[in-house]
């Protein structure tokens, strides 16, 4: 009887893990990332990682940040990032909507700085497959007002 007590005790733990709900991996790099998802969450991960020589690397010739201060080519946006100073970056209500050899990522983020200053945004990204991957041709913020 105690053999048959095991097995079922090993049997109800594994169908238990077996069925949660399991999340992205926090920890995926760019070369093994598979959409747009994942390259969102990967470029926020490099900015706050302070890695902008990835950050460059994923970011069009063309880039275009829209922010409340106004439209910025790609080398003020890298400014911009690089001046964010973030400590965490949570992200929610993603949507990725593909269209040709686009993707477009829309999602709320709330940005934290090290200073402690958190901020909700609602965000979307335009990313581009070419042939080295994918590129993000286009960013928009804007700050979430409070509930009304």
């Amino acid at each position: 009887m105690p053999k048959l007590a095991v097995l079922l005790t090993l049997f109800l733990a594994v169908f238990t893990l077996a069925c949660t709900e399991g999340k992205p991996p926090q920890s995926q790099a760019w070369s093994t990332a598979t959409g747009a998802e994942a390259y969102e969450r990967l470029m926020w991960k490099s900015i706050q990682d302070g890695d902008f020589k990835q950050v460059e690397r994923h970011l069009a010739p063309i880039y275009t940040l829209t922010t409340r201060s106004g439209i910025a080519g790609r080398d003020r946006a890298l400014d911009y990032f690089r001046g964010l100073n973030l400590s965490d970056v949570v992200i929610g209500d993603l949507q990725v909507s593909p269209e040709g050899a686009d993707m477009v990522v829309s999602y709320t983020a709330s940005l934290q700085t090290k200073s402690g200053a958190e901020q909700k945004y609602y965000m979307t990204t335009v990313w581009q497959q070419v042939k080295k991957g994918w590129i993000a041709i286009a960013h928009s913020e804007v700050p979430a007002g409070e509930a009304g």
